[in-house]
């Protein structure tokens, strides 16, 4: 077991019996029961307390892959998009064309 997951288990476990003593105090408090004095829970030190979410190397890759689009569905939509914007051009073309006609027709 490497020494940053047993540092992490240990930190982890030490917030764990922190909450259950304060689960105490307070289930003490609303009954009207006197609380048990506190156990002091050794703080984890700052080695200890470093958190470790370094991701994996197949993390980046996982995540990636997850948002990457199918590349047929990008070229289709490029095609798509291609499209839209020659066959808009084309008929404010011909409005333009047709409204000239009208103004110089006379």
């Amino acid at each position: 077991m490497s020494t940053d997951r047993l540092n992490e288990l240990q930190r982890q476990r030490a917030l764990a019996q922190e909450q259950v003593a304060w689960f105490d105090r307070e289930i003490a408090r609303e009954s009207g029961t006197i609380a048990p004095p506190a156990s002091r829970v050794p703080t984890p030190t700052p080695s200890t307390a470093r958190i470790t979410t370094a991701p994996s190397l197949a993390d980046p890759e996982r995540i990636i892959e997850q948002y990457q689009g199918a590349p047929t569905s990008i070229r289709n939509e490029v095609r798509r998009g291609c499209f839209l914007y020659t066959s808009a051009a084309t008929v404010l073309l011909g409005l333009g064309l047709t409204a000239l006609w009208f103004i110089f027709r006379r």
